[in-house]
């Protein structure tokens, strides 16, 4: 994994899960720019909303490594998208561009 990579962390204490970018990975945890992958939906239904202000932003977050689970790079997965490019899909917007 590098920085600036899309990635998901699995969270535990509580089971938690964010989809953001990578900012910085170490021994004693993750950083990230992202959002709670409960929210994406609305998150990317906001952008699609002319007029309206976007009430989801990202957060910068350091993550602890006791709390991580796992953690992979969002891809697609055979004929199943990634939150990447379901982003990508619905707003013509990179959610790279997005997350800096």
């Amino acid at each position: 994994m590098q920085k600036g990579n899309i990635v998901v962390i699995n969270l535990q204490n509580p089971r938690e899960k964010i989809l953001g970018i990578l900012l910085d990975i170490n021994t004693a945890g993750i950083t990230v720019r992202g959002i709670d992958v409960h929210s994406f939906n609305d998150w990317t239904n906001s952008f699609l909303k002319k007029g309206n202000e976007i009430s989801i932003t990202p957060s910068t977050i350091f993550l602890p490594m006791h709390r991580v689970l796992s953690c992979y790079i969002d891809e697609d997965s055979g004929s199943v998208p990634s939150f990447s490019t379901q982003f990508k899909n619905k707003t013509s917007i990179n959610i790279k561009d997005i997350l800096k």
